[in-house]
């Protein structure tokens, strides 16, 4: 009882119902939380996938997320985490190297560079980009710290663009990585200058899994920070995403829309200063405000 296009094959299954759709799918041999996610989202696109999908291409992008998240990627591994004949999915890695979207060195596979070039191309043709660059980089030295603009896609909040400042912390965050929005402060402003209907919409989509024992976990916590958040009119996480960081995030709202958000992010014990927070409320606050009328004008 599989889904018909996810190939992604299952290390343990328990069995949480009568209902096929409540099956959990375990996978083991990963490296990092990345490929329990990427299976979180299989099932969120098996259950709306169209009702003519082209199979063929939902199995090359699960293949190329299963690659990305291991830590070798020999045909071997691959193997493991496809529910595929060995055949077949020689042909599919020796096309995607073919056609240039996969590397293979001493034995095992990569993404390459073909997707940065995509990644780019996808981030010019968000105008809140171009129009942040300046203003990020002032922002950066400024407060000595790392700024960062975020914006939302399909319900996370996506780590567009950064400039870090001269006192600022290396985190695992990176440029393109997508991330559950409550859990951080620039995901959780763009939520409370949202629409109610829409935070719920997100809510039922991704969840509210926790980072660290500091995240929110429930709804009703939820919508109260986020209320909160729509009277101060920026947000702050402490240890929400990560321990030992914080942040601070103001929306970028342009013609009542929300076009992403500014965050300050540094260590805990920094933002705990009072002086030092008030500096980073007032400079995202700024910042944003900048961003807005430069989009809105030029």
């Amino acid at each position: 009882m599989r889904d018909n296009y996810n190939i992604v094959k299952p290390r343990t299954r328990r069995r949480l119902g009568s209902d096929p759709d409540h099956w959990f799918v375990g996978v083991a041999h990963c490296n990092t939380t990345l490929i329990r996610e990427i299976l979180i989202n299989y099932r969120m696109i098996n259950e709306k996938l169209p009702n003519r999908p082209i199979k063929t291409a939902v199995k090359v992008f699960e293949l190329i997320d299963v690659i990305q998240g291991l830590d070798e990627a020999t045909f071997t591994n691959v193997s493991k985490e496809v529910d595929m004949a060995e055949s077949t999915l020689h042909d599919y890695l020796t096309t995607l190297v073919h056609i240039g979207y996969l590397s293979r060195k001493d034995r095992k596979y990569t993404l390459s560079l073909q997707f940065l070039d995509h990644g780019i191309a996808a981030r010019e043709c968000i105008s809140v980009y171009s129009k942040s660059r300046s203003t990020l980089k002032g922002m950066a030295k400024e407060s000595g710290a790392a700024v960062w603009l975020m914006v939302e896609e399909k319900g996370k909040a996506v780590y567009l663009a950064q400039e870090l400042g001269e006192n600022s912390i290396e985190t695992h965050e990176r440029i393109g990585k997508h991330e559950y929005m409550h859990c951080l402060a620039s995901g959780k402003v763009m939520l409370a200058f949202s629409s109610e209907e829409h935070v719920d919409e997100v809510v039922d989509e991704h969840g509210l899994p926790p980072k660290t024992p500091e995240s929110i976990s429930t709804v009703e916590e939820l919508k109260a920070e986020l209320s909160e958040i729509q009277e101060k009119g920026y947000a702050v996480n402490h240890n929400e995403a990560a321990e030992g960081t914080s942040a601070v995030a103001a929306p970028i709202i342009v013609e009542d829309h929300v076009a992403g958000a500014v965050a300050i992010s540094a260590p805990v014990t920094r933002v705990e200063n009072e002086t030092f927070r008030k500096r980073l409320i007032e400079l995202v606050s700024t910042g944003s405000n900048e961003i807005e009328l430069k989009m809105t004008y030029e």
